[in-house]
């Protein structure tokens, strides 16, 4: 499993939730409790016996997940897995030992996992589980076979982990379910299916999608390499031979998630800039061109802000540079939320941003920008107890000339003006 950690926003929504503890070696469920509260920021409750586990659960059940000791002092058989899941509360099952009579009575309850305590590597890997089954919330897959039974085992599964799932019967409704939810990661489908079996499928979903955001893996009962192989060249991501062991599919769903997740991850951190999270200049010159040739095909609006901090060294000289970072990310928040999703809105470099917005015209950039710099000017940021105020010049390029690129520098100029000229203004470039 990736060592991925969790975004900004996971983090702040799991500060409310809840993770019950129960395991009667306190040294353990001290580790694992503080590896749990330090890297995930779960509140993390602790239990020793199933009896204060009851007590417990019996006046509140508000938990995410429950990391549960198989075998307790008062409940030696696994009790505690059974009452936790009555609770609807997904569990972690905690083993010393795990034999195939062990592993059967686990996994025959549906639970999300097990773990073998042998080391401080199972405590670290309850972690990373916890914060896996946190972000499956908001993943979707898709499970393709016209068969319901292998369907609703394939959901019920999936469902453990907290994946959203969706199933379909056949290729056909899989697009049909694929085009009303275009936000599905995963794709599990079986060959063998009629009206459209999982090689037109795949070919079909990988005309619109890429391996890297969507992942597919294929299934079948038959063992021909020849059949894998063909899956593979079509566009799978991974191939599962049916019937398969439940840890080897959840190790490949995980496998195949993490990947999506890596890439992303990885195409953000190429596209965005570090300190303020805005798009950095490379990318804004790439979707400018974009929305450059879409303005030349379906009408002139387009607009392009060029945007300075005003005395910015000032800032840096009398508060000190963290002031400085304080005061380009504040700027960042105010210019993306004063011009809204409509807009590119990227950091060119020092306190130096740009705007690209897309369908809007010459009146209506002058009064966008101009609210923008009001917005600005009539603000204050509170850094260490001292109230920090700037005023922003802005530069607009409005007619579309032969390139982007011409756009830029256009708007560039009349920034050149607006500074030269007294600064704290919005300076539009002379119409035709």
């Amino acid at each position: 499993m990736a060592d991925a950690q969790p975004s900004k926003d996971l983090k702040s929504n799991m500060i409310s939730e809840k993770v019950l503890v129960v395991e009667d070696t306190k040294s353990v469920s001290m580790f694992m409790r503080a590896k749990i509260e330090a890297e995930l920021h779960f509140q993390t409750i602790p239990a020793y016996t199933f009896k204060e586990a009851r007590n417990i659960l019996e006046n509140d059940s508000n938990f995410f997940i429950a990391v549960l000791d198989l075998n307790l002092p008062d409940a030696p058989n696994g009790e505690i897995v059974d009452f936790v899941l009555s609770r609807q509360i997904p569990a972690i099952i905690l083993t010393a030992t795990l034999d195939d009579d062990v592993r059967d009575r686990i996994l025959s309850r549906n639970v999300v996992d097990y773990v073998v305590k042998q080391s401080i590597w199972s405590v670290e890997y309850v972690t990373r589980l916890i914060n896996r089954v946190y972000r499956n919330q908001s993943i979707k897959v898709l499970v393709t076979d016209d068969s319901s039974s292998f369907r609703l085992y394939y959901r019920s599964l999936l469902e453990a982990q907290r994946y959203q799932v969706l199933d379909a019967a056949d290729g056909e409704l899989a697009l049909q379910v694929l085009q009303q939810h275009p936000d599905i990661k995963l794709i599990i489908t079986d060959y063998n299916m009629p009206n459209m079996d999982g090689f037109e499928l795949v070919a079909r979903v990988r005309k619109k999608y890429s391996k890297d955001q969507l992942a597919i893996i294929g299934l079948s009962t038959q063992a021909s390499g020849v059949l894998s192989a063909k899956f593979l060249k079509l566009g799978v991501n991974d191939f599962l031979k049916k019937p398969f062991v439940v840890e080897e599919l959840y190790a490949r769903v995980t496998q195949n998630i993490e990947m999506i997740e890596l890439i992303c991850e990885l195409k953000e951190a190429a596209n965005r800039d570090p300190l303020t999270r805005l798009f950095n200049r490379r990318y804004c010159l790439q979707a400018g061109r974009a929305l450059f040739e879409e303005a030349t095909k379906t009408g002139p609006h387009f607009a392009i802000g060029m945007i300075d901090i005003d005395f910015f060294k000032k800032i840096n000289d009398v508060y000190g540079h963290d002031a400085g970072d304080a005061a380009l990310k504040y700027l960042a928040v105010l210019l993306q939320d004063a011009t809204g999703s409509s807009s590119v809105v990227g950091r060119f470099g020092g306190e130096e941003f740009c705007v690209l917005a897309a369908g809007v015209n010459r009146k209506d950039a002058e009064a966008l920008f101009e609210h923008t710099r009001q917005r600005v000017e009539q603000s204050e940021i509170n850094y260490m107890g001292k109230c920090i105020k700037f005023t922003i010049s802005t530069g607009v390029a409005t007619s579309l000339g032969l390139s982007l690129e011409a756009m830029i520098k256009r708007s560039d100029e009349m920034l050149y003006i607006a500074k030269r000229g007294g600064r704290n203004c919005v300076i539009m470039e002379p119409e035709d």
